[in-house]
């Protein structure tokens, strides 16, 4: 294989490790991180609908379908899986859209990216984590390692989107390295921050530029964002969710 060129997801990715809160009371139980058969599909449906059931407000988190999820079994994806105690607990979708005719989300033209990246386009597109076993970082967890999958098989251009009002969900893609460059409409009606990564390199920040927005300032953070700023980092002042934005420097 040259170099650059893409390879073949590692099905035989895996990671290991410990969970140690479960339902908030301390535990030490192992899990482990793999890739999912299509077999999982009604398990990850559980999940999801598991997620659902505990959104503290509507919108915040897309209810997908049973098809979104097959789709991404058999065509233009993966879904890892956690298990602990031999049942699925949490699983992260990875996109790999093959062009434009992807039928979900396409977030290369949102990002400004030329058609030519299509090969290079890796979303993260969904995640979930049942109740009892949140507070053990599976979805930071889960962000990593889908980067690394998406790495594997050269798949530079990360996307996600993030609803504002869900700050767990984007301060762990910001931990992960992507950077808010944008915010949509998603479905036409709900709000999401849009980030994303270049994991080939991006230019570093002008810190000296930074500035701190609160979360609900959409009109400031739009008007940074149209003139070039990019979010970097959460903050939590008084128990106000806030971002830091600041400028790439000239490359």
């Amino acid at each position: 294989m040259s170099p650059g060129s893409p390879g073949e997801i590692p099905v035989d990715f895996h990671r290991i490790g410990l969970l140690t809160q479960r339902a908030g009371q301390p535990t030490q139980v192992p899990f482990l991180a793999r890739l999912l058969e299509p077999t999982a599909l009604a398990e990850v449906q559980d999940i999801h609908q598991e997620a659902l059931r505990h959104v503290p407000e509507p919108g915040l988190v897309r209810s997908d379908s049973e098809a979104f999820f097959a789709y991404h079994f058999s065509g233009e994806g993966h879904t890892l899986g956690v298990f602990a105690e031999d049942r699925l607990i949490a699983y992260g979708i990875l996109s790999l859209p093959a062009g434009p005719d992807y039928g979900y989300d396409r977030f290369l033209e949102d990002l400004g990216l030329p058609a030519s990246e299509w090969p290079r386009m890796a979303q993260l597109t969904g995640v979930a984590v049942r109740p009892e076993w949140r507070g053990n970082h599976l979805h930071r967890r889960l962000c990593a390692w889908r980067l690394e999958l998406a790495h594997a098989v050269h798949r530079w251009q990360i996307a996600a989107v993030s609803a504002p009002g869900n700050p767990c969900s984007w301060r762990n893609l910001l931990a992960a390295g992507l950077w808010i460059k944008g915010i949509k409409l998603l479905g036409g009606q709900q709000l999401r921050y849009l980030l994303h990564a270049d994991l080939r390199g991006s230019p570093p920040l002008d810190f000296a530029s930074a500035v701190t927005v609160e979360v609900s300032a959409m009109t400031k953070q739009r008007r940074l964002l149209a003139t070039g700023y990019w979010g970097y980092a959460a903050v939590v002042e008084k128990n106000v969710q806030q971002l830091r934005y600041a400028r790439p420097l000239p490359s």
